[in-house]
């Protein structure tokens, strides 16, 4: 390779890493955002949650394992400090614990169904669905973005679910409560 072809080469990786570089640090859209997230069929991932409550001097801390099934299937399974499974498929919830289990339809309990369908809507890219849920604000470049999802329903007890993330992956779900509750859960994506 001649000294000039090795000058060349060199410029083209730098340009090209100059490009790559910029497109991380460039602003994500919102569509850009749910377009990543349409091309999850399956997710798997570990959490930890505290959620601090009024009252209670310490925060109550839940940690276990989370799986998304496109479109629509949720799995919440909480190992510690008490093992319970939760698990949404459509519309129709169903809880295990203690060797129990119920089944109950999202669609009577207002309350969950709100947080559980932004979430599910964002990891699906189901824009039509958030959007129709949430007043929607997406802040942030592809490496660290903060979706704040505020509901448009009037009277619910959720105040705004706050998901921080990189690229296609949530890093963080707040959910803020009208009555000053609120929790934080950590997630780490499960290499497959």
């Amino acid at each position: 390779m001649s000294h000039y072809q090795y000058w060349f080469a060199v410029f083209l990786f730098l340009l090209a890493f100059n490009i790559y570089a910029q497109d991380e640090t460039d602003q994500i859209s919102f569509n850009q955002l749910m377009q990543f997230m349409a091309k999850h069929k399956e997710i798997h991932a570990t959490f930890v949650e505290n959620k601090y409550i009024k009252g209670v001097d310490v925060p109550l801390e839940s940690s276990g394992d989370l799986m998304f099934i496109a479109p629509s299937t949720m799995v919440r399974n909480t190992l510690q400090p008490k093992p319970e499974m939760f698990k949404l498929t459509g519309n129709t919830i169903t809880v295990e614990r203690m060797g129990k289990k119920h089944s109950l339809q999202i669609d009577d309990y207002p309350e969950i169904s709100l947080h559980f369908e932004g979430v599910r809507a964002l990891l699906a890219g189901d824009t039509e669905r958030l959007t129709y849920l949430y007043s929607v604000k997406l802040t942030g470049a592809f490496t660290d973005w903060k979706l704040v999802l505020n509901p448009l329903q009037q009277g619910t007890a959720l105040k705004s679910l706050n998901l921080n993330g990189n690229h296609d992956s949530v890093k963080s779900v707040e959910v803020h409560l009208e009555d000053g509750d609120y929790s934080i859960m950590q997630i780490s994506k499960k290499m497959q």
